[in-house]
């Protein structure tokens, strides 16, 4: 078997564990900027007043139970299905406001 038939698979397996390296990085930094962004985001929110929270469909007690749930769900992920489900539940009922 001539060199040139075999270096392609010498670059590959050389090459692998570079890979997995750069891959486990970026993921770890990908995880540190979404975290990042969760915690200004959950910041803002909480830097709101009530009447901003209610405007776009959120309660006080919604953002502190969000962040105390803690990372297994995206906080701002959660807190969007929670606007949309009170906003859907108050149109189902006449457009009167839910208070929970």
């Amino acid at each position: 078997m001539t060199r040139a038939a075999t270096q392609p698979f010498a670059m590959t397996a050389a090459s692998q564990p570079a890979g997995v390296v750069r891959a486990i990085a970026a993921s770890i930094l990908a995880k540190a900027k979404n975290y990042r962004q969760t915690r200004t985001a959950m910041r803002h929110l909480s830097e709101m007043s009530d009447w901003q929270l209610a405007d776009i469909g959120l309660t006080r007690s919604d953002v502190d139970m969000v962040a105390l749930r803690g990372p297994r769900k995206l906080a701002t992920q959660a807190l969007q299905e929670i606007a949309h489900e009170r906003t859907r539940m108050s149109a189902l009922h006449g457009g009167a406001t839910l208070r929970i």
